[in-house]
Protein backbone atom coordinates (compact mmCIF):
# COMPACT_ATOMS: atom_id res chain seq x y z
CA UNK A 1 0.00 0.00 0.00
CA UNK A 2 1.70 3.50 -1.04
CA UNK A 3 0.94 6.71 0.98
CA UNK A 4 1.66 10.09 0.62
CA UNK A 5 1.57 12.79 3.48
CA UNK A 6 0.03 16.15 3.29
CA UNK A 7 1.33 18.57 5.65
CA UNK A 8 -0.64 21.11 8.04
CA UNK A 9 -3.91 22.34 7.45
CA UNK A 10 -4.40 21.33 4.37
CA UNK A 11 -4.24 17.59 4.56
CA UNK A 12 -7.47 16.48 3.88
CA UNK A 13 -7.99 18.56 0.74
CA UNK A 14 -4.57 17.57 -0.49
CA UNK A 15 -5.53 13.99 -0.57
CA UNK A 16 -8.31 14.49 -2.87
CA UNK A 17 -8.11 13.95 -6.12
CA UNK A 18 -8.49 16.94 -9.02
CA UNK A 19 -11.32 16.42 -11.51
CA UNK A 20 -9.37 16.15 -15.44
CA UNK A 21 -11.04 19.79 -16.08
CA UNK A 22 -9.48 21.15 -13.01
CA UNK A 23 -6.03 19.92 -13.79
CA UNK A 24 -6.11 20.79 -17.45
CA UNK A 25 -7.14 24.15 -16.41
CA UNK A 26 -4.54 24.25 -13.44
CA UNK A 27 -1.84 23.13 -16.06
CA UNK A 28 -2.78 25.62 -18.45
CA UNK A 29 -2.46 28.56 -16.04
CA UNK A 30 0.77 27.43 -14.92
CA UNK A 31 2.02 27.29 -18.37
CA UNK A 32 1.00 30.73 -18.88
CA UNK A 33 2.81 32.06 -15.56
CA UNK A 34 5.76 30.03 -15.70
CA UNK A 35 7.80 33.43 -17.46
CA UNK A 36 5.96 35.56 -14.92
CA UNK A 37 6.86 33.86 -11.67
CA UNK A 38 9.68 31.60 -9.79
CA UNK A 39 8.82 28.20 -9.89
CA UNK A 40 7.69 26.61 -6.35
CA UNK A 41 9.28 23.44 -5.85
CA UNK A 42 6.01 20.50 -5.83
CA UNK A 43 6.14 18.01 -2.83
CA UNK A 44 7.06 17.60 0.68
CA UNK A 45 11.24 17.23 1.12
CA UNK A 46 12.83 15.51 4.02
CA UNK A 47 14.56 18.77 5.93
CA UNK A 48 15.64 16.81 8.59
CA UNK A 49 15.70 12.98 9.92
CA UNK A 50 15.66 12.05 13.94
CA UNK A 51 15.76 8.24 14.61
CA UNK A 52 12.46 6.61 13.30
CA UNK A 53 10.92 10.47 12.65
CA UNK A 54 11.27 12.78 9.32
CA UNK A 55 10.52 16.17 9.08
CA UNK A 56 9.43 17.46 6.08
CA UNK A 57 9.02 20.50 4.43
CA UNK A 58 6.84 22.27 1.46
CA UNK A 59 7.42 25.34 0.10
CA UNK A 60 4.50 27.28 -0.21
CA UNK A 61 5.26 30.17 -1.93
CA UNK A 62 7.87 32.38 -4.29
CA UNK A 63 9.51 33.51 -1.57
CA UNK A 64 10.56 30.29 0.19
CA UNK A 65 8.04 29.95 3.15
CA UNK A 66 7.50 26.59 4.32
CA UNK A 67 5.79 24.61 6.34
CA UNK A 68 7.00 21.31 8.15
CA UNK A 69 5.59 17.74 9.94
CA UNK A 70 6.76 15.33 11.35
CA UNK A 71 6.28 12.32 9.61
CA UNK A 72 6.78 8.35 10.10
CA UNK A 73 5.53 5.52 8.45
CA UNK A 74 3.75 2.25 10.18
CA UNK A 75 4.43 -1.09 9.90
CA UNK A 76 1.98 -4.18 10.51
CA UNK A 77 3.89 -7.13 12.41
CA UNK A 78 5.23 -8.51 8.93
CA UNK A 79 6.98 -5.18 8.56
CA UNK A 80 4.59 -4.13 5.69
CA UNK A 81 3.26 -0.50 5.37
CA UNK A 82 -0.06 0.22 6.98
CA UNK A 83 -1.15 3.44 7.78
CA UNK A 84 1.21 6.84 8.79
CA UNK A 85 1.37 9.69 10.97
CA UNK A 86 1.86 13.33 10.62
CA UNK A 87 2.28 15.33 13.39
CA UNK A 88 2.38 19.81 13.40
CA UNK A 89 3.29 22.11 16.02
CA UNK A 90 0.40 24.64 16.56
CA UNK A 91 0.99 28.52 17.37
CA UNK A 92 1.23 29.56 20.94
CA UNK A 93 -2.48 30.30 22.43
CA UNK A 94 -3.93 27.29 20.44
CA UNK A 95 -6.40 24.82 21.72
CA UNK A 96 -3.95 22.00 21.41
CA UNK A 97 0.22 21.83 21.64
CA UNK A 98 -0.04 20.15 18.30
CA UNK A 99 -2.39 18.00 15.56
CA UNK A 100 -1.51 14.86 14.48
CA UNK A 101 -3.19 13.08 11.25
CA UNK A 102 -3.33 9.53 10.81
CA UNK A 103 -3.93 7.44 7.30
CA UNK A 104 -5.02 3.93 7.60
CA UNK A 105 -6.19 1.60 5.10
CA UNK A 106 -9.36 1.84 2.71
CA UNK A 107 -10.28 -1.37 4.41
CA UNK A 108 -10.69 0.46 7.68
CA UNK A 109 -14.13 -0.64 9.15
CA UNK A 110 -15.04 3.43 9.67
CA UNK A 111 -17.60 3.35 12.71
CA UNK A 112 -15.44 1.31 15.07
CA UNK A 113 -13.14 4.47 14.76
CA UNK A 114 -9.59 4.89 16.17
CA UNK A 115 -8.26 3.79 19.68
CA UNK A 116 -5.00 5.78 20.87
CA UNK A 117 -2.89 5.89 24.07
CA UNK A 118 0.35 6.16 24.97
CA UNK A 119 2.49 3.73 26.43
CA UNK A 120 1.14 0.33 27.91
CA UNK A 121 -2.44 0.43 27.51
CA UNK A 122 -4.49 1.46 30.44
CA UNK A 123 -5.69 -0.81 32.75
CA UNK A 124 -9.39 -0.14 32.51
CA UNK A 125 -9.22 -0.40 29.50
CA UNK A 126 -10.54 3.09 28.49
CA UNK A 127 -8.15 4.70 25.18
CA UNK A 128 -9.04 7.38 23.40
CA UNK A 129 -11.30 7.15 20.70
CA UNK A 130 -11.60 9.22 17.58
CA UNK A 131 -14.28 9.04 14.80
CA UNK A 132 -12.26 9.03 10.99
CA UNK A 133 -12.86 12.39 8.61
CA UNK A 134 -12.88 11.48 5.41
CA UNK A 135 -11.74 8.48 3.00
CA UNK A 136 -9.49 9.29 -0.22
CA UNK A 137 -7.55 7.28 -2.40
CA UNK A 138 -4.77 7.68 -0.40
CA UNK A 139 -6.49 6.39 3.02
CA UNK A 140 -8.71 6.59 5.64
CA UNK A 141 -7.98 9.99 7.64
CA UNK A 142 -8.48 11.23 11.62
CA UNK A 143 -6.99 14.47 12.62
CA UNK A 144 -6.77 14.94 16.25
CA UNK A 145 -5.39 17.68 18.85
CA UNK A 146 -2.63 16.86 20.97
CA UNK A 147 -2.47 18.50 24.21
CA UNK A 148 0.74 19.60 26.42
CA UNK A 149 0.04 16.62 28.55
CA UNK A 150 0.09 14.01 25.64
CA UNK A 151 3.32 15.38 23.84
CA UNK A 152 5.18 15.64 26.96
CA UNK A 153 3.71 11.77 27.49
CA UNK A 154 5.20 11.13 24.10
CA UNK A 155 8.82 12.82 24.65
CA UNK A 156 9.10 10.05 28.12
CA UNK A 157 7.60 7.35 26.34
CA UNK A 158 8.78 4.74 23.66
CA UNK A 159 5.91 3.90 21.76
CA UNK A 160 2.18 4.95 21.38
CA UNK A 161 -0.43 2.80 20.11
CA UNK A 162 -3.27 2.81 17.42
CA UNK A 163 -6.34 0.71 17.08
CA UNK A 164 -8.01 0.00 13.92
CA UNK A 165 -10.99 -3.00 13.02
CA UNK A 166 -10.14 -4.40 9.40
CA UNK A 167 -13.56 -4.36 7.63
CA UNK A 168 -13.15 -8.28 7.00
CA UNK A 169 -12.64 -8.84 11.11
CA UNK A 170 -14.35 -6.21 12.85
CA UNK A 171 -14.33 -8.29 15.80
CA UNK A 172 -10.14 -8.69 15.76
CA UNK A 173 -8.74 -5.13 16.35
CA UNK A 174 -5.46 -4.17 14.90
CA UNK A 175 -2.68 -2.79 16.98
CA UNK A 176 -0.43 -0.74 15.00
CA UNK A 177 2.98 0.71 16.98
CA UNK A 178 4.29 3.97 16.60
CA UNK A 179 7.92 4.39 17.63
CA UNK A 180 8.66 7.76 20.01
CA UNK A 181 11.99 7.48 19.29
CA UNK A 182 13.40 10.44 18.16
CA UNK A 183 10.38 12.11 19.56
CA UNK A 184 11.71 14.59 21.25
CA UNK A 185 14.63 15.89 19.20
CA UNK A 186 12.25 15.64 15.60
CA UNK A 187 9.23 17.85 17.82
CA UNK A 188 11.69 20.67 19.12
CA UNK A 189 13.20 20.87 15.56
CA UNK A 190 9.62 21.25 14.53
CA UNK A 191 9.07 24.16 17.08
CA UNK A 192 11.99 26.11 15.96
CA UNK A 193 10.95 26.08 12.35
CA UNK A 194 7.72 27.10 13.43
CA UNK A 195 9.29 30.23 15.15
CA UNK A 196 11.78 30.85 12.44
CA UNK A 197 8.69 31.25 10.00
CA UNK A 198 6.53 33.14 12.44
CA UNK A 199 9.18 35.30 12.74
CA UNK A 200 10.15 35.25 8.84
CA UNK A 201 6.70 36.63 8.38
CA UNK A 202 6.84 39.48 10.69
CA UNK A 203 10.02 40.63 8.94
CA UNK A 204 8.11 40.65 5.70
CA UNK A 205 4.50 42.39 6.68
Amino acid sequence: MNFRTALGPVAVAAALALSPLTAAAQQAAAAGAQDAAPQVPAGPEVAATFRDWQILCNTVDAAGAQECEMYQLLHDSTGSPIAEISIVALPLGSEFAAGATVTTPLETFLPMGMGWYIGERPADGQIRAEGFRVCTVVGCIVRMGLSTDEIDAMKSGSNATIMIAPFVAIDQPVEITVSLAGFTAAYDDLQTRLSQAAAAARANQ
